[in-house]
């Protein structure tokens, strides 16, 4: 095992200097951002500035934003079989000139490579290093038991994770930039942040112009009113409480993503955003959801369920909030997943330590309002994080509940793997900590097209109209910014 030092310098953010002003010049293969939405607040009509930001009691949203790039490593897994592709020397990683292949069950492999990477030290920040990538929803499948017939026209990994040694922090929340490095001594620590700085003065990449197609769905309103039927007989026979049903949006596009992401994180900003550059693919979303958090021994679960769109003035906003907490359909579909979440949660926590920390709070976005619960836990001994990504994964307020059953019903519905659409991004430090959303308002930019979907969760009293109504306001800023303007 190795021990990770690290080395960091703050000072405070400088005018004009934003997450994405310096992604601008560090953008390439194998980077990432992930952005709090306080560093991209827009404000609206009649609402103040920041107000999309999820406010619960006690809860804190969007503090830091985080970009990476370079890694020393990246693993990824692909149709089971676990692939790594050891770039640079780090620690007992060695670079290596072909990509290696690694035995065993997945999560495994990662849990054993973590363990060889151990971070000692207090850090300002929870992201002391360590990988940021994401999970796919078919990840979720495979190790929930599901076999899974539906068409892959994608060809996804099923995760992919970059493992980072130079890491750019914004803490939003007292306007402080820091330039951190990581390595076996705190000398070759400090030489990271020299290369930081010489990263950080090459020339930024272009905006690049390019064309949009006609954004197409997979199903057709009245495809979608019948899937909902069939859904709906599933209910009936008690086979499922609830199905988060969703249809997918594809359309050719020359944009490169990283246009796309700036002006979804102007259209939409959002607490849990991120971008990824993977070279062959690229992953755009700005995610409002929280699917798991850890701060050391605390577990942390904020699932979603509830939506309506937002008003253009203050007053219609107050009206739909209103209608929102009134209706007794969202609140059963939240308390529904809410005690799924809790049990997902109690799967690695200490017996009676799960509880509801905020219980239909409002989260309000660009375009829509949500609630929103929070539940919280602490982990069992004897547990680690990725037990408890595997308790977790895939997010109840995606799936619906009971989950595995649910799973099967949704592959049976969908005409397609989802790929990243409801998985999961976010970052796992050398401390074992992390802050892992669900991606949801998502795109995936691959082979000349872009794909995002939306969904609900379907019960036995939704209205087919509305349900489809829904998904239009979910992904309506999606493609207001996919506009050639």
């Amino acid at each position: 095992m190795a021990i990770i030092k690290s080395a960091f310098e703050k000072r405070p953010i400088g005018e004009g200097e934003t997450p994405q002003s310096f992604f601008e010049h560090v953008r390439r293969k194998h980077a990432f951002l992930l952005e709090s939405s306080r560093g991209v607040a827009r404000p609206g009509p009649g609402r103040s500035d920041g107000e999309h930001v999820a406010n619960g009691e006690g809860a804190v949203v969007g503090r830091y934003s985080f970009l990476g790039w370079d890694p020393f490593m990246v693993v990824s897994c692909e149709k089971g079989v676990v692939h790594m592709d050891n770039l640079k020397d780090f620690a007992d990683f060695k670079k290596s000139a072909v990509r290696q292949m690694v035995d065993g069950e997945p999560m495994k492999v990662l849990r054993d490579i973590f363990s060889r990477l151990r971070f000692m030290g207090d850090f300002p920040f929870p992201f002391c290093g360590g990988s940021a990538g994401f999970l796919s929803y078919d990840y979720g499948c495979a190790f929930n038991g599901v076999n899974q017939k539906v068409f892959d026209d994608l060809e996804l990994p099923d995760f992919c994770l970059l493992f980072t040694d130079k890491l750019v922090a914004f803490d939003h929340e007292n306007s402080d930039v820091y330039f951190a490095g990581f390595a076996e001594t705190e000398t070759a620590a400090k030489r990271k942040i020299d290369e930081i700085g010489v990263d950080l003065e090459r020339a930024p990449s272009i905006r690049g112009k390019g064309e949009i197609g006609r954004i197409e769905s997979n199903l057709s309103a009245k495809s979608y009113r019948e899937k909902i039927a069939k859904v709906k007989e599933y209910l009936a026979e008690g086979q499922t409480y609830q199905v988060n049903f969703s249809q997918r949006f594809s359309a050719e596009c020359t944009f490169d993503g990283w246009s796309v992401y700036k002006n979804l994180s102007v259209k939409s900003p959002a607490p849990f955003s991120c971008y990824f550059d993977m070279g062959d693919y690229e992953i755009i979303s700005s995610s409002p959801e929280l699917l798991l958090r850890k701060r050391n021994e605390k577990l942390e679960t904020w699932p979603i369920k509830g939506t309506i769109g937002r008003g253009g003035t203050a007053r219609e906003d107050s009206r739909n909030e209103k209608r929102l907490l009134a209706s007794e359909k969202d609140e059963a579909e939240l308390s529904m997943i809410v005690d799924l979440s809790r049990n997902d949660l109690g799967k690695v926590s200490e017996p009676g330590s799960v509880v509801v920390d905020g219980h239909r709070e409002i989260m309000k976005l660009s375009h829509v309002i949500h609630t929103y619960s929070r539940v919280s836990g602490k982990m069992a001994r004897g547990k680690d994080l990725f037990d408890a990504i595997g308790a977790v994964f895939p997010g109840g307020s995606i799936t619906g509940c009971p989950k595995k059953r649910t799973m099967e019903i949704i592959d049976r519905l969908e005409d397609f793997k989802r790929g990243v659409y409801t998985g999961s991004a976010g970052y796992i430090s050398f401390a074992g900590d992390c802050d892992l959303n669900i991606l949801i308002r998502t795109m995936l930019l691959k082979d000349g097209k872009i794909h995002f979907q939306a969904g609900g969760g379907i019960v036995i009293d939704s209205d087919a109209k509305g349900e489809y109504e829904e998904t239009m306001d979910k992904v309506r800023a999606i493609i207001e910014s996919l506009s050639k303007d």
